[in-house]
């Protein structure tokens, strides 16, 4: 393999592998059960996930827009990042926050416990509750929960 392509495929596994940790992927722990999941939610081969968070191999391309939404990542990045285009391709083009749900902002925020993800899970509803406004609502607005 060419050393671009090493590069390439090492600067990716180090994007996927922050971007899974702040999705709360426990992928450095041999019993977290991160890699195994991230594997469930993107539909890739667990060795394909070990293979890539290693950075010895880059997941084929049909997987990238579930590993962008696995991962809560802009799908531009991963496909500029693995190569496949150039960062040129999507200058000008703005991104627009996508609204998070009340687990995916706890995992944002680092509230990893079960019982405290819950809460958390549990306030933010109640809140938006008081405010007249449906989770389902929500996540219509621009703008993170």
């Amino acid at each position: 393999m060419p050393d671009y392509e090493d590069r390439t495929t090492q600067e990716f596994a180090e994007y996927v592998r922050d971007a899974a940790r702040r999705a709360g992927y426990d992928i450095d722990s041999p019993r977290g059960g991160g890699r195994t999941a991230l594997a469930r939610d993107t539909g890739m081969s667990q060795s394909s996930v070990g293979r890539m968070l290693a950075g010895r191999a880059m997941p084929d391309p049909a997987y990238l827009e579930a590993l962008a939404t696995a991962l809560r990542v802009p799908l531009p990045d991963l496909l500029v990042l693995s190569g496949l285009i150039s960062r040129e391709a999507f200058a000008g083009e703005p991104q627009s926050p996508r609204a998070l749900s009340p687990r995916e902002a706890a995992a944002d925020l680092g509230i990893k416990d079960p019982t405290k993800v819950q809460l958390f899970e549990t306030m933010v509803r109640a809140l938006l509750t008081d405010q007249n406004i449906a989770p389902e609502e929500r996540s219509d607005e621009s703008g993170a929960a």
